[in-house]
């Protein structure tokens, strides 16, 4: 019988959780170079970040046997990312991790929040492979599809880009000089009728706390790379870009219905471009829903490749 517990933990605890992460780990697409030291360092630096919550398995003897970690910081959706849960090699190993998911999702209940949701990273088809044990475990414990994502990536050393003019009656702002009120209908009205299926399975209140965070000015923005566009004095386009581990990330892109179809989209995406290039940025990248084909041949337009591809499933009570 195993038993799931959140609680604080020790130096021994986190030592054998090191064990079974590298274990679990090995002769995996996800096997790390890390020392069992360096794992033990980084699992405690999670452990005791108050923006995580961790549920660790015992077995009858008392032993750990497989831990589950998530991240709480954001309001109402806590997040697991990677290949999780991480469990020690018994033949206990699906009940022990279906325990684990169980807990997970009374947990985030119990502490406010909506939703969970899980990402899967793939840099190589191995990955996926290796994912689809997971994915069973996940569709077993209630979580959805929610959507596949592209992550891609273009060369601004090599990129020639062509000029385009803004068409007449539209106006370009920085967004540090649009507010966050006139932006939020935009967004809702731009994302909510796309193909973006990762907003699309969120609840409105889910759907307003990510638009929060998109136009939130209190992040590490881009004021040169990060755009609005306006007509009669009405936000009806947006282009942020952000620095992610030092490198610039473009997203969210969005236009009010509208506005589509007038070549605005492709006006934005040189424009952030052009800029990058012009403060010295090498490369950029950007996310793209695997199944919007129109956006995806835009940004090939620009030399933007694949880079890996990512896929989320969420739970809500």
């Amino acid at each position: 019988m195993v038993q799931i517990v959140s609680r604080i933990l020790n130096s021994e605890d986190y030592k054998i959780l090191a064990k079974i992460t590298k274990s679990a780990r090995k002769d995996t697409p996800v096997e790390s170079e890390e020392t069992l030291e360096e794992i033990q360092q980084n699992i405690e630096e999670l452990c005791t970040d108050e923006k995580f919550r961790k549920m660790i398995a015992f077995n009858e003897a008392e032993n750990i046997v497989g831990w589950i970690y998530y991240y709480v910081g954001f309001p109402l959706m806590a997040f697991i990312s990677g290949f999780q849960p991480i469990l020690d090699k018994t033949d206990e190993a699906d009940e022990i991790a279906l325990a684990l998911i169980e807990a997970a999702k009374k947990d985030i209940v119990q502490h406010g929040f909506s939703r969970l949701e899980i990402e899967l990273v793939f840099p190589t088809k191995a990955h996926r492979t290796y994912s689809e044990r997971f994915v069973d475990l996940y569709r077993k414990c209630g979580f959805k599809f929610a959507a596949e994502e592209v992550h891609m990536k273009t060369d601004l050393t090599i990129l020639e880009l062509p000029k385009i003019d803004l068409p007449q009656g539209y106006v370009l702002r920085k967004f540090s000089e649009v507010s966050y009120d006139q932006l939020e209908g935009p967004g809702f009205q731009s994302l909510k009728d796309s193909m973006e299926g990762l907003f699309l399975s969120m609840s409105h209140a889910e759907q307003k706390v990510t638009l929060d965070y998109f136009f939130d000015k209190s992040t590490n923005y881009i004021e040169d790379a990060s755009l609005i566009l306006e007509r009669e004095g009405e936000v009806i386009g947006f282009i942020i870009t952000r620095l992610r581990e030092d490198e610039p990330e473009i997203g969210p892109i969005g236009l009010v219905p509208e506005a589509r179809g007038q070549g605005l989209a492709s006006y934005l995406l040189v424009r952030v471009l052009e800029n990058l290039k012009n403060i010295g940025s090498t490369s950029v990248y950007l996310d793209a829903t695997i199944t919007n084909l129109p956006a995806q041949k835009l940004y090939r337009k620009y030399g933007f490749e694949d880079v890996y591809y990512k896929q989320f499933y969420y739970w809500s009570p």
